[in-house]
């Protein structure tokens, strides 16, 4: 190629370049006015290097949620319970479930059983810890308000040792009822955290239902397979509504044995509306089942009943005996659980005196009431919590506490 022709080409390609970069300077001006069209490389956008960055930045930040929210799961060891103190938990639960529905709160009938849940639960029995915690903050005795608040937090206190999980998440609903206690602003979550982390059923469940409401499409698979990895773990434990949404979840991924054998533990676990779930399923209308008449029908008279009375929290530990999944056959039944049975049935014997006495004693409590016999003064009971210590201010006590904390499901 010539030399002139190679000094023509070179000077176009020149012209070019700056007739190019002309237009983009020109079509980048702000004329002014509304409706100017611009093209996209007026715009400042990060070159390939800074969009590399920031890749790498997105994916270090989604690892370190995922890190942040990985959970291993922990199940509650439940000491043994004692015969002596399970007679007063029992003697008191009995009455006391009868009376929930003609009672009302604060009639005096509840006070009458205050002293055998007291002696029982300082005795380390949990089951009467917790119904004492229900009944004490939930306003159904007479016992004045600061009092009742002071005797929950110091009842509370004595069933870390026990249950400390249960315990942990209690705490976690006094705080966000204001009731007694305090902690700094929206720490609630990470109450929460440490209890499902320790074993607790109920803040495992609460956790998974937080877990699957984060806004966060990058993490989305990841989240729900951990909130069905929640939802497993609290209802391996007795948590009914786990083991009802883990059933759905699984259901609508139509995983159905998977989601047949977790609506059958919500069963167990006193949940009617998996009960109908499996109603339902065996009528044919879902969970891919082969339809049968007489299991729809045992699912439907058990879901009715624990339904009607869920104010009882009844369990069905008994299911296996009345309506076993295919291919066992079905055994013969009376049409009530073994919970209703227990219900409806003969009052337990009265604790004797003498057991009464013995057991107060072990405490150092007053037989009569159930209290210390020295009683502690206000400033000692309310240092159950060290860390999270009674304000001196405490807010008014609600009328009722949020349904959450109202931890109906006694322990099982």
């Amino acid at each position: 190629m010539k030399r002139s022709t190679k000094i023509t080409l070179s000077v176009i390609a020149l012209i070019g370049l700056a007739l190019y970069m002309a237009y983009r300077w020109i079509a980048c001006i702000d004329m002014g006015g509304t409706g100017q069209y611009k093209p996209d490389f007026c715009y400042n956008k990060p070159n390939w290097f800074e969009r590399l960055q920031a890749k790498r930045e997105t994916m270090n930040n989604i690892e370190e949620i995922k890190r942040n929210l990985e959970f291993t799961c922990v199940r509650e060891q439940r000491p043994p319970l004692s015969e002596e103190t399970q007679q007063l938990y029992n003697y008191a639960l009995h009455r006391d479930l009868n009376h929930m529905w003609p009672g009302e709160r604060g009639d005096g009938f509840w006070d009458n059983l205050l002293p055998y849940y007291r002696i029982a639960a300082a005795n380390g029995d949990y089951k009467a810890n917790v119904r004492l915690q229900f009944i004490l903050s939930d306003g159904w005795t007479q016992v004045p308000e600061i009092e009742a608040e002071i005797e929950v937090h110091q009842l509370n206190k004595l069933l870390q040792k026990q249950l400390p999980a249960t315990a942990y998440y209690l705490l976690k609903g006094y705080i966000e009822d204001g009731y007694g206690v305090s902690a700094p602003p929206d720490s609630e979550l990470a109450f929460l955290r440490k209890a499902a982390d320790m074993g607790s059923r109920d803040a495992q469940f609460v956790l998974a239902e937080k877990v699957a409401w984060i806004d966060h499409e990058e993490t989305h698979e990841f989240r729900l397979e951990l909130m069905r990895k929640l939802y497993r773990c609290a209802s391996e434990q007795g948590q009914g509504d786990a083991s009802k949404w883990l059933g759905i979840n699984l259901s609508g991924l139509g995983r159905h044995q998977e989601a047949v054998a977790a609506f059958y533990q919500g069963v167990k676990n006193g949940n009617s509306q998996a009960a109908l779930w499996l109603a339902d399923g065996f009528e044919g209308l879902e969970l891919n089942l082969t339809p049968d008449a007489e299991r729809a029908r045992r699912y439907n008279i058990i879901s009715d009943y624990l339904s009607n009375y869920d104010f009882m929290s009844p369990k069905v530990p008994d299911l296996d005996e009345i309506v076993p999944l295919p291919p066992a056959p079905l055994p013969e039944w009376d049409g009530k659980i073994a919970f209703q049975r227990w219900v409806e049935g003969k009052e337990p014997p009265k604790p004797s005196d003498e057991l009464m006495k013995k057991l107060a004693d072990q405490a150092k409590l007053d037989v009569k009431t159930g209290l210390p016999l020295a009683e502690p003064t206000q400033p000692e009971a309310a240092k159950a919590y060290s860390a999270h210590p009674v304000s001196s201010n405490p807010p008014q006590k609600p009328q009722t506490l949020s349904w959450r904390q109202k931890f109906k499901n006694l322990l099982s």
